[in-house]
């Protein structure tokens, strides 16, 4: 069982070495081993409760397989690995995709994907960081209150119904009372919240974990503790100011003086809006998750 995943963790660390983790595979509970020549895999189901704040960011039934494959054909060795998978029984429960994670600039085996009509959906993108003080964008930036949260959560449910034109999010009938309550329990509390100002209206936010929270998808890179920018909002009218990229650059800055060498992020390839943008702010791709729904 180690053979192929020591030497798919050689394959890819050779095309990123940022990436870690990918030289382990151990079961979780749940989890259904699935094993082809040159590669293997671990299938689990998770089913989300339409009244939590996790499913306003998924559909409700999620297939999920983590692999690792290897040997002088990881296309074909990935695509047996999904043949496998796809014969599983399914039932006839509604909203259900299948999401595979797969690291970004491991090409090789991505076709196998691709002919199966899985789709690339979200990308983990990475940023190093360096300390330093964000440049000066002539505009107000504070940090959020905890009075804040009525401003903040309409512009956060804005965000929500624009990413759900995308195909993973969705908004539900809990959305605003599980976003208002995360922003009340958590965020305001523990997380980095800042606020931009213009001509004295609240016209954009960004919110980041700190690097002791967002331990559950830090372990991906080998630059630890990085920090996580979970969310970020402008509002149109105010798009094309420099808001964004004033917001982005005070989290980067106060990130970089709490210690942490690299930020991470989640958006969505198919937003015509943040793919551009991230990529200016000096984002790339580490993971990304294609997706295929089940109708």
């Amino acid at each position: 069982m180690d053979d192929p995943i020591k030497e798919h963790a050689t394959r890819v660390y050779a095309a990123d070495p940022l990436l870690a983790g990918q030289d382990e595979l151990t079961a979780r509970r749940g989890e259904d081993l699935l094993e082809v020549a040159g590669g293997i895999g671990l299938a689990a189901v998770e089913r989300l409760n339409p009244g939590t704040l996790q499913a306003c960011w998924s559909p409700l039934v999620v297939h999920r397989l983590r692999a690792r494959v290897a040997g002088p054909d990881p296309e074909a060795a990935l695509g047996a690995l999904l043949d496998q998978w796809l014969a599983m029984p399914r039932g006839d429960e509604p909203e259900q995709a299948l999401s595979v994670v797969w690291p970004s600039r491991d090409t090789a085996p991505v076709r196998a994907l691709a002919v199966r009509g899985f789709a690339p959906i979200t990308s983990l993108a990475v940023r190093r960081l360096r300390p330093g003080p964000a440049p000066d964008s002539g505009l107000a930036i504070r940090p959020a209150r905890a009075d804040d949260v009525e401003a903040l959560s309409p512009m956060y449910e804005r965000l929500v119904a624009y990413d759900a034109q995308f195909g993973w999010v969705k908004v539900r009938a809990a959305t605003g009372r599980c976003l208002r309550e995360s922003l009340e329990s958590e965020m305001l509390p523990l997380d980095w919240c800042w606020l931009a100002e213009v001509d004295g209206a609240v016209a954009g936010f960004v919110i980041v974990q700190p690097p002791s929270r967002s331990t559950w998808i830090s372990h991906v890179v080998n630059e630890e503790p990085a920090a996580y920018l979970g969310t970020m909002y402008v509002e149109p009218a105010a798009r094309g100011r420099g808001v964004g990229a004033a917001l982005a650059d005070v989290a980067h800055q106060e990130a970089a003086a709490q210690g942490a060498p690299a930020m991470l992020l989640h958006h969505a390839l198919p937003n015509p809006l943040s793919t551009p943008f991230w990529a200016r702010r000096g984002y790339r791709p580490l993971m990304t998750q294609w997706i295929r729904h089940l109708r």
